[in-house]
């Protein structure tokens, strides 16, 4: 009796064990299977990611030859009846394996490059030239202009892109302004690279930013200002209106664009010679030169100092889209008669 319950209770631990290692192999399976999971998963993401990266480069590829072609074809003269603009306005997504590819192309020479402002220590004509086109474009793109902000901004923006520590207008800021906020850090004290630095300037909230975002643009390790009348956007007549420093109104610019020829001006002198640049040119230009200390004496230079029909920068703001992945690629690029080179590649919103 004894023998025999005891063998009882012996099948009954070897039960309870078998059991617990049966459990413990299905616990030790699912976690196996859930990592397995998670690992295909991420593998596939990879792969997707990898697969949207050389997509995206295939399009710079594209967009590279297109310009080049135009281009030489059209002996540097860009304007709105070539294909790259053309084709941008459709905004179309093009099928290729697993995806689709779609973009924008966008002249960056009709819009106001930020490193403009920064000029040779020098030169303070020049600069003085440029914050008041700056000024003046801020004043009519901004829904409620408020002179105070507009000159924080500018005399900011010009010290977060000289080289020195020293503050070069009367509103602007440097080192000790940025390293007093909440999350510090330091002027730049050089060119900006992508548009988005622009927010970290003092003075340039989010509105501000978003309110200006369709007229400036910024050219990497460049300070060149040069507007293609061209490829100016039909409602952007406050682009020319600063640019000339008030000797083209507001009126006299967006007759201007109105009425431009179909396929642009084939040269600068062409262009000039259009009533409007003509009775600009013969203007007296009025600049905002906003609060501050001015200098003794000023030489702004022509009103058409800063207007031409050519070229050299490009932006591509791609989507590539393959299996369940959206990806958002920005390329910037100088086009010279030797090339096409990519100056900026980005990804991401």
């Amino acid at each position: 009796m004894r023998q025999q319950r005891s063998m009882k209770q012996q099948r009954g631990v070897a039960l309870i064990i078998v059991m617990l290692v049966v459990a413990l192999v299905s616990v030790i399976a699912v976690n196996m299977s859930g990592r397995m999971q998670t690992s295909v998963v991420r593998t596939a993401n990879f792969q997707e990611a990898e697969q949207a990266y050389w997509y995206a480069l295939s399009a710079e590829e594209i967009v590279k030859d297109l310009l080049l072609t135009e281009l030489k074809d059209a002996d540097g003269v860009v304007h709105r009846q070539q294909q790259w603009y053309l084709q941008s306005q459709n905004a179309q997504l093009y099928p290729v394996e697993g995806g689709a590819i779609g973009g924008v192309i966008r002249d960056l020479q009709a819009c106001f490059n930020l490193n403009a402002l920064k000029t040779a220590p020098e030169d303070q004509n020049l600069l003085t030239r440029r914050k008041a086109q700056l000024r003046m474009l801020m004043t009519e793109a901004m829904e409620e202009p408020d002179s105070y902000t507009i000159d924080v901004v500018v005399d900011s923006l010009a010290d977060w892109l000289d080289e020195d520590s020293e503050l070069g207008g009367s509103y602007g800021a440097e080192d000790a302004d940025y390293e007093s906020l909440r999350f510090p850090y330091r002027a730049a004290n050089g060119m900006m690279t992508h548009i988005s630095e622009f927010r970290l300037v003092r003075g340039v909230s989010q509105a501000l930013f978003l309110e200006l975002k369709p007229y400036i643009c910024v050219l990497p390790r460049d300070s060149k200002l040069q507007i293609n009348v061209n490829t100016v956007e039909d409602d952007q007549s406050a682009l020319l209106y600063a640019v000339t420093l008030g000797a083209m109104s507001l009126s006299d610019a967006a007759g201007f664009l109105q009425n431009r020829p179909e396929s642009g001006y084939d040269s600068l002198d062409a262009a000039r010679a259009a009533p409007a640049l003509t009775s600009a040119a013969a203007a007296k230009l009025d600049p905002n030169l906003g609060g501050g200390v001015r200098p003794d004496t000023i030489e702004l230079g022509g009103a058409l100092d800063d207007l031409n029909v050519t070229s050299e920068y490009f932006g591509l703001q791609a989507e590539i889209r393959f299996g369940e992945l959206r990806l958002h690629a920005r390329s910037q690029f100088l086009v010279t008669p030797e090339g096409v080179t990519t100056v900026y590649r980005g990804f991401g919103d």
